[in-house]
């Protein structure tokens, strides 16, 4: 299995489940930004402002991320951040690296993101 396999399936799997739930709107929104937020900002700018502006779902979206990553965390719910200490410690080719391969892990987020949740009122031509 290749490395985007892993990454889309387990990036279907997190998606999948926010399927129904209250939060479903706001994480589908999340899901849509990101890879643009992450081309425009960088890793740190992005995982930043999704941490500190987008309340417990911006947090849980950046741990959802780090994981279908595979950024070794040991609970599970620190990922994001760990994710963003890593990104602001790493040498300069390795934040390249970095970057190249979360925007790529948050496309297939926001491609099963589209597919998968429900559209809010007015979204339906995203």
């Amino acid at each position: 299995m290749t490395r985007q396999q892993k990454w889309a399936h387990a990036a279907l799997a997190k998606v999948a489940s926010h399927k129904g739930k209250s939060t479903e709107s706001k994480y589908k929104t999340l899901c849509l930004k990101m890879p643009t937020l992450l081309k425009q900002s960088g890793v740190v700018q992005a995982l930043a402002f999704m941490r500190a502006r987008s309340g417990e779902e911006g947090k849980e979206f950046c741990n959802d991320l780090s994981a279908v990553y595979g950024v070794p965390t040991l609970d599970g719910k620190t990922a994001g951040k760990d994710l963003q200490d890593q990104a602001q410690t790493v040498a300069l080719p390795q934040y390249l690296v970095l970057s190249r391969d979360l925007i790529e892990v948050s496309v297939w987020f926001r491609r099963f993101a589209q597919s998968e949740l429900k559209a809010e009122d007015g979204d339906e031509g995203t």
